[in-house]
C-alpha cells in the first residue's frame, strides 16, 4: 500500500496555500481570452492534490468550474456551498454504496472546502478547472465573511475556514 508520504515524496507535491499538497501535472497547449478573468487561461489546467485529516482545504471560491477526481485513501468530503446559500456535503470515494461518488463537479462561484475524516491517513484526488486555474481566479474565504453570510452554517465554517 503506498503511503501519503510516498505519494508527497514520489509525486513531488508542494504545500498548497489553502491546504494540503499539489503539483500541476498538465494544461492545454494554448490559451485563450476568457471573459471572466478578463485575460488569457489556458484551457485547462489539472493536478494532483492530497489531503490529511490535519490538513483540510480550506473554504474558497473559483470564478471556473472544477472537476474532482478521486483516486486513493479515504474518502473525501467536499463542502459546498452554493450561490443561492445551500449547503451539501460530496462523499468522494470508491464506495458507492455508501453513497460516494468517483467524481464531483464544482460550479463556478461556489464557495467550498475539502476534508478528510481525523482518523484518517490521506486521500489523493486530481483536480481539473476550466478555464485553466490562476491565482487571480482563487479567492480564499475567510471565517468572519462566511459566518456573517451563513450564521447556520456556524460548526462547518469554524472547522474549515482561515480566520
Amino acid at each position: 500500500m503506498t503511503s501519503k508520504q510516498d505519494y508527497i515524496t514520489k509525486l513531488k507535491l508542494e504545500t498548497h496555500p489553502e491546504g494540503g499538497w499539489f503539483k500541476e501535472t498538465y494544461h492545454s497547449d494554448d490559451k485563450y481570452y476568457a471573459a471572466e478573468s478578463n485575460c488569457e487561461r489556458y484551457r485547462y489546467t489539472s493536478i494532483l492534490f492530497l489531503l490529511d485529516g490535519n490538513n483540510p482545504s480550506h473554504f474558497h471560491r473559483l470564478n471556473h468550474d472544477e472537476l474532482w477526481f478521486y483516486h486513493d485513501g479515504k474518502n473525501i468530503v467536499v463542502h459546498c456551498i452554493y450561490p443561492n446559500g445551500e449547503y451539501k456535503a460530496i462523499k468522494l470515494g470508491n464506495d458507492i454504496g455508501n453513497d460516494e461518488v468517483p467524481q464531483f463537479m464544482v460550479p463556478k462561484g461556489t464557495i467550498f472546502a475539502s476534508s478528510v475524516d481525523k482518523k484518517a491517513d490521506f486521500a489523493l484526488v486530481s483536480c481539473v478547472v476550466a478555464p485553466g486555474f490562476d491565482y487571480s481566479d482563487f479567492e480564499l474565504m475567510h471565517k468572519a465573511d462566511l459566518l456573517k453570510c451563513y450564521p447556520n452554517l456556524n460548526n462547518i465554517i469554524n472547522r474549515l475556514a482561515l480566520d
